[in-house]
């Protein structure tokens, strides 16, 4: 049974269209997956949550990497920056929750809700990403202004190399992510 984020995968703009680009019904899959872990964690016992978090912090990570190193950059001239900027403050957030619980051994008082904060914050996000800036991509894409299916490729290529890496050391290496330096002066 779907819990409170999951259920949302399967309505509306959330679901994967079997017409959407590729960069979007990759993007989907992630938001899809980070739905069914964060409703999970929600239920688990404490040893399961720590393992969630962990995947979700990794497969978070990645993500917003791909995002911010492909996607944006590309969406940004064609949609313009106001959605573009708000996406990357929202993952500002995220990023001090995540360094956060990689800190955190699991047994901290604080953890579960770090951990379903992250999740509200996350879910928000991928929700606005889905039926905001997804819908907005797919109209510059289908009027011609940007190739969605091609910088889909880029982004399942950056996704492996950064796994990999993972797999590897441990590690995703040297990113080239977004600096909101506006947030860090706040």
């Amino acid at each position: 049974m779907p819990g409170k984020y999951g259920s949302r995968n399967t309505e509306g703009k959330h679901r994967i269209a079997a017409d959407d680009p590729m960069a979007i019904s990759l993007l989907k899959e992630e938001h899809h997956v980070f739905r069914e872990l964060f409703d999970e964690a929600e239920e688990a016992r404490p040893t399961r949550r720590v393992e969630i978090a962990r995947e979700l912090c990794m497969r978070l990570t990645v993500h917003m990497a791909i995002e911010e190193e492909i996607l944006y950059p590309a969406l940004k001239p064609v949609i313009g920056d106001d959605e573009v900027n708000e996406g990357i403050v929202e993952h500002q957030s995220g990023k001090r929750i995540i360094a956060e619980l990689e800190q955190l051994d699991g047994d901290e008082e604080l953890f579960a809700s770090k951990v379903h904060v992250l999740g509200e914050e996350t879910v928000h996000h991928i929700d606005e990403e889905d039926e905001e800036l997804f819908e907005d991509a797919r109209a510059a894409h289908d009027k011609g202004r940007l190739d969605l299916d091609a910088l889909g490729e880029r982004l399942r290529s950056r996704q492996a190399e950064l796994y990999n890496q993972i797999m590897a050391t441990g590690e995703t290496g040297k990113t080239c992510e977004a600096q909101p330096d506006e947030v860090e002066r706040a």
